[in-house]
């Protein structure tokens, strides 16, 4: 009878420690897709005037396209990216999750520089909530409060 026991305590433990790996691991890739997010809307392509700003196709191939307003998001990013340079960082503040399903809140800090000399800058910070699962082998975001942060920042106006 105590061989059992052993064995159970064993495997219990065994099982306790893949689990805990395996949360770390989930915890690090998603960091990753947050950061790359940070990353592609600070990304500057190119010298002089044909320089871009920005890189919505890496913003937005974090994304599910099952999320709702997908679309709704993209378009504000690309106008948002097409007013002014965009620096762009983030600080997780609390994640949860498992290896399937995250949730973690960032403090989100933008800041939007006109394209023209000397004009206006845009600064916004607040804490962004996203929800991610894991689709096939890479996470995405399913879900992602306020949108509205992303919106154009209107510096002409």
């Amino acid at each position: 009878m105590r061989a059992i026991v052993r064995r159970t305590v064993r495997g219990t433990a065994l099982l306790c420690i893949v689990a805990v790996l395996a949360c770390a691991d989930a915890h690090d890739d998603v960091l990753e897709v947050v950061t790359s997010l940070a990353a592609a809307l600070t990304e500057v392509s190119g010298t002089g005037n044909g320089a871009g700003h920005g890189n919505l196709t890496q913003f937005m191939a974090a994304f599910s396209k099952d999320m709702p307003d997908y679309g709704a998001l993209e378009k504000n990013v690309a106008a948002l990216l097409n007013e002014g340079d965009v620096s762009s960082s983030i600080r997780p503040l609390t994640d949860s999750g498992d290896d399937q399903m995250y949730k973690i809140d960032l403090d989100w800090l933008l800041e939007v520089r006109s394209l023209e000399q000397d004009g206006p800058i845009l600064r916004r910070r607040e804490v962004v909530h996203c929800e991610l699962r894991k689709e096939k082998k890479h996470w995405k975001i399913v879900a992602l409060k306020p949108l509205d942060f992303f919106a154009p920042a209107k510096l002409g106006q």
